[in-house]
């Protein structure tokens, strides 16, 4: 991901409430919040790495249906991977300590704002099963995780935006 294409947007607040609309939308309308995650930065980026977006297919409803790890979590960490990432296995640990930075930024935020990180927590629900899961959407939960997948892109593209501003 090249952070100067992130250059063409002045006003900071402005672009960051566009990226909620758009995230929390494409939830809404499609589902798949790891997925989504990714799909609002290659979008964004103007990027099409389709191997990058399967990969971050079985992340559904924690981890493949598992409830665990939230998919909205790992989509961002995903992204921050991408951006900060070791490049090369010979970098060693310097290389990871150097991309884990801003990683570890989101997760402790996402902790913080949803008190856990695994999604059957967060949701109340075991999303595999097929009746709880239909009650928990019918009952509002597809805007709450909807909003909780807005909230992960705002504070990844704040971390990309600052960093941005930073290496100019």
């Amino acid at each position: 991901m090249i952070l100067s294409k992130l250059d063409r947007y002045q006003d900071k607040d402005k672009f960051l409430e566009e990226l909620r609309k758009k995230a929390f939308d494409m939830e809404m309308q499609n589902h798949g919040c790891s997925q989504v995650v990714v799909q609002i930065f290659l979008d964004l980026f103007e990027e099409n790495n389709v191997p990058l977006f399967m990969a971050a297919s079985p992340f559904a409803a924690g981890m493949s249906l598992t409830g665990n790890n939230c998919g909205a979590l790992v989509g961002g960490l995903m992204i921050l991977g991408t951006a900060f990432g070791r490049k090369d296995i010979h970098e060693g640990m310097n290389g990871i300590i150097e991309g884990i930075r801003p990683c570890r930024k989101l997760v402790k935020y996402f902790q913080e704002a949803q008190h856990a990180v695994n999604c059957r927590e967060i949701t109340g629900v075991d999303l595999s099963d097929p009746k709880a899961s239909e009650g928990y959407f019918a009952g509002g939960g597809l805007m709450k995780c909807s909003n909780i997948i807005a909230d992960v892109v705002v504070y990844v593209a704040d971390l990309l935006y600052e960093e941005n501003k930073k290496r100019k």
